[in-house]
């Protein structure tokens, strides 16, 4: 209510001076220790008093208008609680086209569909990054920067911004338990990959879910990259319908996942994952030998 509402002429607020009482958020009266317990009635009063107090002075600034939060929703593990459009945090999209540079090859592996190993890691903005490591530590957690051992002994991964090999390395918390990136809205990124093995080695790589080589939901029996044994490879974007397009950061909604499989396709949005298979040296030796031998035979002229 305002003093100067001519509906309210002759309303005049009593604001009490020196009133050694304190309203909290439950609108209980607690008293400063110096001060003596009042009678239950006078409490009443005086809480009424002081709320109405407060209202007539918030009534005498003039109104701004801004966007109202509702409650959040409930917390719930099987999916996210918030709506498609509104759910917080970085998903990848496909940014603009790159020129696609490639060879095919043989690599032979131990099993088909049996990696040797599987790694992943995650990302985020800087807010859910930040509060994700704290879910897992229980406590602030320490930033850093550069690569980390995805596969310990045997891949290591960096994720740079800019999406040009040789960019800044995107910082990232470890607690432990897993690896969170840390990006920014709009930004392009690479995923780095150093073989940490003596024998090549074949990655199988996914980005929220889907693999990067077809843009379809991932799987370990797909085929890779290959990476020679103590060298690299940088991947710098997703081939969707035969066209190479770089990693952006944008929201969930606009994701590659979302746009291409819908709400269903969100649920691994955030998180990068490799299966790695390290080569199977006898089998590429005896193919070796057997493509030896065709040589030996080969006739010079004619057939």
């Amino acid at each position: 209510m305002r003093e100067d509402d001519p509906a309210n002429e002759g309303f005049k607020p009593q604001v009490l001076e020196k009133l050694h009482i304190l309203v909290d958020e439950k609108e209980k009266v607690q008293f400063f220790p110096h001060m003596k317990k009042l009678p239950s009635h006078l409490t009443r009063i005086l809480t009424s008093t002081v709320a109405t107090v407060f209202l007539c002075h918030c009534s005498s600034v003039r109104p701004t208008y801004e966007k109202v939060a509702s409650a959040p929703p409930s917390a719930s593990t099987s999916r996210s609680a918030f709506p498609l459009e509104e759910r917080p945090g970085l998903g990848t999209q496909l940014g603009h086209e790159l020129h696609d540079v490639r060879r095919t090859g043989w690599f032979f592996r131990k099993h088909p569909s049996l990696p040797d190993a599987v790694g992943r890691f995650f990302y985020n903005d800087e807010e859910g990054a930040q509060m994700m490591a704290e879910l897992d530590q229980g406590k602030e957690p320490r930033k850093r920067k550069g690569s980390f051992e995805l596969i310990p002994g045997r891949l290591r991964a960096t994720v740079q911004g800019g999406g040009w090999s040789g960019a800044d390395a995107l910082p990232y918390y470890d607690t432990g338990k897993r690896v969170i990136v840390s990006g920014t809205s709009g930004q392009n990124y690479t995923i780095r990959l150093e073989n940490l093995s003596k024998t090549r080695a074949e990655v199988v790589v996914t980005v929220d879910g889907l693999d990067v080589l077809d843009a379809k939901p991932g799987s370990v029996k797909k085929r890779g990259y290959v990476i020679e044994a103590g060298s690299s490879i940088t991947i710098r974007g997703m081939r969707s319908d035969g066209t190479l397009r770089a990693f952006r950061l944008g929201t969930v909604a606009h994701s590659t996942a979302a746009t291409s499989f819908g709400e269903k396709g969100t649920r691994n949005v955030g998180v990068i994952g490799v299966a790695l298979y390290l080569e199977d040296e006898a089998a590429r030796r005896q193919a070796q030998v057997a493509e030896s031998e065709v040589r030996y035979n080969a006739n010079a002229f004619g057939f």
